[in-house]
């Protein structure tokens, strides 16, 4: 290979490197919470759990191996072009059509890659990821029982556990109930228990201490035993606590072979994934060759103009991509034609430009029409500039340069620097989060393809689907996006040297921070205000499209059935059937516990239980009672009609939603979240969440005031260094955030502890990194 088929080579493979890590990253972001959990959750050996991480990216690359052969052709030759390499390659006789030699190159190395990655590695990879997953449930089941949470995934049992120590094989206050058609007619408590996980076996083998079994007839109430033990061991089956093993494999899984031969009613869905499989890895040579003619014009911008063209070129082909493949999946278009439609296009358009890359010379006429309304939009700026600067100057009839003026002392706020600064700001604001959110839809769209196909939704609920799904991403995605305009705003200014003219005239680094600051401030007040306000409708509305999209029942989520219920002051409750509309339980059983040795003081049961609101107590019909002390009964009485003060609880303790985190505001959630710990259910998680509402909006200024530092420790590489360093930074803070949730809804951080831990540490470093500024 000749010297300048390396240069070339080493230039834009590392840009296509730095590509493919920044679009990787954003990608992989949703699945690292996920994977985060189960790493927390559940114990394994190290090879499992690295290759529960590395099964997770196959998926990711298919799409990010060709964003990054466009990312680094198009910067790679457009910084050779706008340090006129390219003219002088011209100077001395070698054309630019020789460029396409070490081009095709990388693109033939992507091309196999992402064939590999679609080919073999992936389908393979989501197999294996769901095995592992299965593995590591099944692994340490004891772990998956959470506190004080009526848990229903045994055969024919429900388990309650009131205190769970540390290491998940001991446990203190422990109840279990067989279901059924005589629900609760065989109760067993016990003081404590050791539990081992007998995996061979796949059950779980409790060593009960200290308890009893009550067992009834719901036929005769008459007949009732009381069996006591010191010590009594159950193996229990815990298939409920894993995957699903009977999973039918999706077409993502299947083998080449397969696709090939797929027949029946999913034939055309499995054509489509065939040729999709084909369609990816093409595209690498596609975006290649339309990358070589767009990169090598002549303009200004070097790496940021072309990150900004490959941004819009990524954003088209996946446009014509989804339409593509939604109309082959309708039966609109073929599956070939509607999946291979993008990549057809795009290459007709670099065979178009291709001709023209030895074209130097004559501007054509829309280059020209370009221009002029560039210069125009350009006179009018500085027109509004001179206007503003004479405004500002009390008094002055002398307009001095913009730095200089802004720089004078006493001038009020905003000067002209800080407008400056805030319009290229906001203005990479909206361009790198629109860029966020849509790669994050187009990726969300690819994984729900077969359940559109499967389910035949209607393309109009889709589209709504996504619509809602773009406040719940620029909401999450904002820090990110305010993190790395800051990087490229400020890394910028200093390639260009601007800031040595701000501190030439006078204007320290803390000034010039000064309005990138407020503004965060401005942000994080604005995602506090829709997180209280819109935010929780559009999670409401996004999630019931989704379970549309999937194929779900419809759900309200406003008068779920509970079984089991824990109430106050150490009851239970368990019924038949609760109707909200009349208030009326039916087949109620009331178990009354003593705290100290969880044994059954006074169990009531009654055929119906009606709410009266005048006298507001439960009137309970055709029941009995029976008190218990020593583990023996002392008491026992039938009635027809009685009440109980102690049933304190009302109606609306029974009748609670049943909601995400995401889909309330942060005051409804500190509701929700009382009321279910009050009701025996495991909050945790939604502590920490809740928690989170009001810290994840402080990490915009928080991590914007890190970036200001290390903006300038990027400046000689403008743009393309900012993007990265920002990229660097915020998979640090996803991968640290994620860890301290997943800790905390495990309880082994307190949860204001894991929610409010990130900001402390990236606040602190920011304090630290931006006092260290030399101003």
């Amino acid at each position: 290979m000749r010297i300048l088929d390396r240069y070339i080579v080493r230039e834009v493979t590392r840009h296509a490197l730095l590509g493919l890590a920044i679009f990787t990253f954003v990608f992989f972001v949703p699945q690292l919470v996920r994977l985060m959990e189960i790493f927390v959750r559940h114990t394994g050996s190290v090879t499992n759990v690295l290759l529960l991480f590395l099964c997770a990216f196959p998926g990711v690359l298919t799409f990010t191996i060709p964003m990054g052969v466009l990312i680094g052709v198009l910067i790679g030759l457009g910084r050779m072009s706008a340090d006129s390499e390219l003219i002088a390659l011209s100077a001395v006789g070698i054309g630019r059509r020789r460029v396409l030699v070490p081009i095709v190159v990388l693109a033939l190395t992507g091309l196999l890659l992402t064939g590999a990655m679609t080919l073999w590695l992936t389908p393979g990879a989501v197999a294996t990821l769901y095995r592992i997953e299965a593995s590591l449930l099944a692994s340490q089941a004891s772990f998956q029982i959470q506190p004080r949470v009526f848990d229903e995934r045994f055969p024919k049992l429900v388990l309650y556990v009131n205190d769970v120590a540390a290491g998940g094989t001991r446990w203190n206050g422990v109840f279990l109930a067989e279901v059924g058609a005589d629900s609760g007619s065989r109760v067993t408590l016990a003081e404590n228990a050791i539990v081992i996980a007998d995996r061979p076996h796949g059950k779980l083998d409790f060593h009960l201490r200290g308890g009893a079994t009550h067992e009834c007839s719901p036929q005769d109430p008459d007949r009732y035993s009381v069996t006591a033990f010191g010590q009594s061991d159950w193996p229990i089956e815990f298939s409920g606590l894993q995957a699903p093993v009977t999973r039918q494999p999706g077409v993502q899984e299947r083998s080449l072979r397969e696709l090939f031969s797929g027949g029946g009613p999913n034939w055309r869905e499995a054509r489509v994934e065939l040729h999709r499989r084909f369609a990816f890895p093409a595209a690498c040579l596609v975006f290649a060759l339309l990358a070589v003619p767009l990169g090598t014009r002549p303009r200004r911008g070097g790496r940021a103009a072309g990150f900004l063209v490959a941004v819009v070129l990524i954003a088209s082909y996946y446009l014509l991509f989804i339409f593509g493949a939604g109309m082959a999946r309708e039966g609109i278009l073929s599956p070939a034609l509607g999946i291979w439609g993008a990549d057809v296009i795009l290459a007709l358009l670099a065979l178009v430009l291709l001709p023209r890359m030895e074209q130097i010379g004559p501007e054509t006429d829309v280059t020209r029409l370009f221009k002029s309304l560039r210069s125009r939009l350009r006179s009018i700026t500085a027109r509004r500039a001179v206007v503003s600067a004479r405004k500002g100057a009390e008094g002055s009839v002398t307009v001095r340069p913009a730095f200089l003026w802004a720089a004078s002392r006493g001038a009020g706020f905003p000067q002209l620097l800080d407008l400056y600064v805030l319009r290229r700001f906001l203005y990479l604001l909206v361009v790198l989060g629109g860029l966020f959110i849509f790669l994050f839809e187009a990726f969300t769209f690819f994984e729900l393809l077969d359940d559109i196909a499967r389910n035949h939704t209607p393309f109009l609920v889709v589209v709504n689907y996504f619509r809602y799904f773009s406040f719940y991403l620029g909401y999450q995605l904002a820090p990110l996006s305010a993190l790395v305009a800051v990087l490229v705003t400020l890394g910028v200014m200093s390639k260009n040297n601007e800031i040595v003219a701000c501190k030439a005239g006078g204007v320290s680094l803390y000034r010039l921070a000064l309005p990138l600051l407020l503004v965060g401030a401005m942000l994080a007040g604005s995602m506090l205000v829709m997180d209280d306000t819109f935010l929780p409708y559009a999670s409401q509305r996004q999630d019931a499209l989704r379970n549309q999209i999937k194929g779900r029942p419809p759900q309200t989520y406003a008068h779920p059935r509970h079984q089991w219920i824990f109430g106050e002051n150490a009851k239970i409750f368990n019924y038949d059937l609760f109707d909200p509309a009349s208030n009326l339980f039916g087949g109620l059983s009331v178990f009354e516990l003593d705290p100290s040795t969880f044994d059954i003081r006074r169990r009531i049961y009654a055929a119906r239980a009606q709410w009266e609101p005048v006298q507001k107590l439960w009137v309970l019909q055709s029941g009995w009672v029976r008190d218990f002390a020593g583990g023996q009964v002392v008491r026992y009485q039938i009635f027809r009609v009685a009440d109980f003060p102690e049933l304190s609880e009302t109606p609306g303790y029974f009748n609670r939603e049943s909601r995400q985190a995401f889909q309330m505001n942060w005051r409804e959630l500190h509701g929700y979240i009382e009321d279910l710990h009050n009701a025996g259910f495991d909050v945790s998680t939604l502590t920490v969440q809740w928690h989170k509402k009001l810290a994840y909006p402080l990490i915009a200024p928080i991590i914007m005031l890190l970036a200001i530092p290390f903006a300038f420790f990027v400046g000689t590489r403008g743009a393309v260094g900012g993007v990265a360093l920002g990229v660097a930074i915020g998979m640090v803070y996803w991968a640290v955030s994620a860890l301290f949730e997943a800790l905390g809804g495990v309880g082994q951080l307190p949860p204001f502890l894991a929610g409010w831990s990130p900001d402390v540490i990236f606040g602190f470093l920011g304090v630290y990194f931006f006092l260290k500024m030399k101003t």
